[in-house]
């Protein structure tokens, strides 16, 4: 299923750690961007719904436009989501009004990478090495579910932490 935000687990999980280097908001648009070709093919009626954008050499074209079009939104997000945290006083939670390039970079290639892996270990009709091989090594890795499970446990124990780093800091800085 096309647009689901099962893998925003692997982007909540990760930004604890990475801090300000994954975009949260470029890896999200890089996971629209990747399906759009599936849900496409859905409304077509398609019986292959996973084509070049899921494959890494279709993932590395998708990043690319990713990285074109991201720091506009994002910059358009944080300049919105700075005056309401400024004007109740959440002032720990500001964003840079601008992303580094490097993170940009980052972020969408993490971004549509990692949509890659998992929808090959998910989906019968992902060639994720095309054109170079027919192959899908880790397709049923895990199971469906499982993947699902995952994802969504990653995705509440990244937000834990990235909490309680958040809250951490902010006691400290008091």
């Amino acid at each position: 299923m096309p647009f689901t935000p099962f893998h925003m687990g692997a982007a909540l999980l990760c930004k604890p750690f990475c801090k300000s280097s994954l975009s949260l908001i470029t890896f999200g648009v890089a996971q629209i961007l990747m399906d759009i070709e599936p849900g496409i093919g859905m409304l077509n009626g398609s019986n292959r719904l996973h084509g070049f954008s899921h494959t890494l050499v279709g993932a590395i074209m998708i990043a690319f436009i990713v990285i074109l079009i991201s720091p506009t939104i994002c910059s358009a997000i944080f300049r919105k989501a700075n005056r309401e945290l400024g004007h109740y006083r959440v002032t720990w939670l500001i964003f840079p009004e601008r992303l580094r390039y490097r993170d940009v970079v980052f972020s969408a290639l993490f971004g549509t990478l990692s949509h890659v892996v998992l929808d090959s270990i998910l989906h019968t009709d992902i060639r994720p090495l095309a054109p170079f091989s027919e192959l899908n090594p880790i397709f049923g890795l895990v199971s469906h579910d499982g993947v699902y499970e995952i994802c969504t446990l990653s995705g509440f124990v990244g937000i834990f932490i990235w909490a309680l780093i958040s809250w951490r800091r902010q006691a400290k800085e008091k």
